[in-house]
């Protein structure tokens, strides 16, 4: 199992895993029916995705679908071992697919300390997979066998492509929620990301817990603060361009 992680039971039938792998401690979700699975995000590589996939496999064996959040190296990267494990379905919004190919070589260089393998594209599973399935404005349910999980946008923010995982009573929001650290606006509409983050605020009735891209699970609440903050910011010339994830 990843470093350091368990899986934490979310209530239903989700779960999350908050992998401490080298320095991407990035929330991995696993939303699990009678037919197959969901994992939402992969990691930041091979050796990485290696043991989240073996975390997923000490909770189910059943057939699984990944959804990617967005397009930045640490939910993306582990793609190629999933695939490797069977996966066909790999599903992100429209914009993220075009982000991970414009961008994803160049981002290499990022896990370069912690994924050598990955930053030198040698190597097995080492390969760019890039979603298979897109979500555009329309919301796309997937059918998990007595479970259905909702992808979903509410707009640019964090980055243009951000993806909501919607399950019953809990939302996996990506990086458009950051908990314990402060938010990442390389790639981010600064704007869009309060108008979302305000949306986020009121859909607490019907997800009463959201899952940010890093950090502890959070409420509406937090969603509401976050977005106070953010506008303040926004309003005041605060922002500073920040490196990613």
């Amino acid at each position: 199992m990843a470093q350091g992680a368990s899986w934490r039971r979310l209530g239903g039938p989700s779960q999350v895993m908050r992998s401490s792998y080298a320095r991407a401690l990035v929330n991995i979700g696993l939303i699990v029916g009678s037919e197959r699975a969901l994992v939402v995000d992969t990691g930041c590589g091979p050796r990485h995705a290696a043991e989240v996939l073996a975390a997923v496999r000490s909770v189910t064996p059943l057939p699984l679908v990944v959804a990617n959040t967005h397009a930045h190296w640490d939910h993306f990267f582990g793609n190629a071992v999933f695939r490797h494990d069977g996966v066909s379905d790999f599903w992100a919004h429209a914009a993220a697919r075009r982000h991970m190919a414009g961008t994803g070589e160049s981002q290499r260089a990022a896990v370069s300390g912690v994924e050598p393998e990955m930053a030198a594209g040698e190597g097995p599973c080492t390969e760019l997979v890039l979603p298979t399935r897109t979500v555009g404005a329309d919301p796309v349910e997937l059918d998990l066998g007595g479970v259905s999980a909702i992808l979903f946008c509410l707009g640019p923010a964090h980055t243009d492509g951000d993806l909501m995982v919607g399950a019953p009573g809990v939302l996996f929001a990506g990086d458009v929620l950051e908990e314990g650290a402060d938010p990442q606006f390389e790639d981010a509409d600064r704007g869009g990301w309060v108008r979302v983050l305000r949306t986020l605020a009121g859909m607490g009735g019907g997800y009463p817990v959201m899952v940010p891209g890093h950090g502890n699970p959070v409420t509406a609440e937090f969603a509401a603060r976050m977005a106070d903050t953010m506008e303040g910011a926004v309003e005041g010339g605060a922002f500073e361009s920040r490196a990613n994830p």
